[in-house]
């Protein structure tokens, strides 16, 4: 079943369940944090508002109450996310 990816600014989307939360979020140009992929940095974390996710690979990084990091989940249910420094999308070359 299909999940659909809320972030707090008003942009959503649903993403293919076989990418995790990051790659989902790239795939759309949605411009966030990350450094390692693996779990082990937490640059990648944003804060989950609503819903539930299940990580691929447990985390390694410190992941506080209310945070996720999205390298390395999926969503299990509708979420709703807060990005650090707010929603934008990536400009594209032209």
């Amino acid at each position: 079943m299909a999940h659909i990816v809320k972030i707090m600014d008003g942009f959503s989307f649903i993403p293919r369940s076989e990418l995790t939360l990051l790659e989902a979020l790239e795939s759309h140009k949605v411009d966030v944090e990350y450094q390692c992929r693996e779990g082990f940095c937490g640059s990648c974390q944003v804060t989950l508002l609503e819903g539930e996710i299940e990580y691929v690979v447990e985390p390694i990084a410190f992941v506080p109450d209310g945070r996720i990091l999205t390298c390395c989940c999926h969503p299990k249910s509708d979420i709703t996310l807060g990005i650090p420094g707010g929603f934008r999308l990536k400009k594209t070359e032209q």
